[in-house]
């Protein structure tokens, strides 16, 4: 009676030792190959809406990544929160924004756009999506402009990742300073 006895104990303590270490086992892996069809298919839709032949940035990418991360698990989001943005702002800026569901959305409550691999046939950029991008580029430049500083597009990107299931995406862009 005495080992059936440690022999539950001992049985006990693995099984719960087993749940402890799945339960703090790292995180979700998400889906690394349909995150990058996700990536693929919006820096295409970039280059063509900007008229470019941009590869995918890394630092661009690097930080939609992050800013994924740390907004994940949001229902909604004002507009500064959907940007962020890295650099000296003198010399160069990299600025990513969280796509957001349009038909979902109101204003100044932007809900989280995401694509499930499940669910997807193809993937589609979300068209306002990129030109909400372009429009930011091209009120930077024109702002820049204004102030006798000469601004130049130096990169796109793109970074998806998955989280529960879901497939968030940012697109960013990169502008350096080139005034003389």
């Amino acid at each position: 009676m005495k080992k059936i006895k440690r022999f539950a104990a001992v049985l006990l303590a693995g099984i719960m030792a087993l749940a402890l270490l799945t339960a703090c086992g790292g995180s979700d892996p998400g889906n690394p190959e349909f995150d990058a069809k996700v990536e693929s298919a919006y820096l295409a839709a970039l280059n063509k809406t900007f008229k470019t032949s941009f590869e995918n940035d890394d630092a661009i990418r690097a930080l939609a990544v992050t800013h994924i991360t740390e907004k994940s698990g949001a229902d909604s989001l004002t507009g500064s929160a959907r940007c962020k943005t890295e650099g000296d702002e003198k010399t160069v800026v990299r600025q990513v924004q969280l796509c957001y569901d349009t038909k979902s959305s109101k204003p100044n409550a932007f809900v989280p756009l995401f694509y499930e691999a499940a669910a997807a046939q193809t993937i589609t950029a979300n068209r306002l999506n990129v030109q909400a991008l372009l429009s930011t580029v091209n009120k930077e430049l024109g702002s820049a402009e204004k102030n006798g500083i000469t601004l130049e597009l130096t990169a796109l990107g793109v970074g998806a990742k998955t989280i529960g299931g879901k497939t968030y995406v940012a697109i960013g862009f990169e502008l350096t300073n080139t005034t003389p």
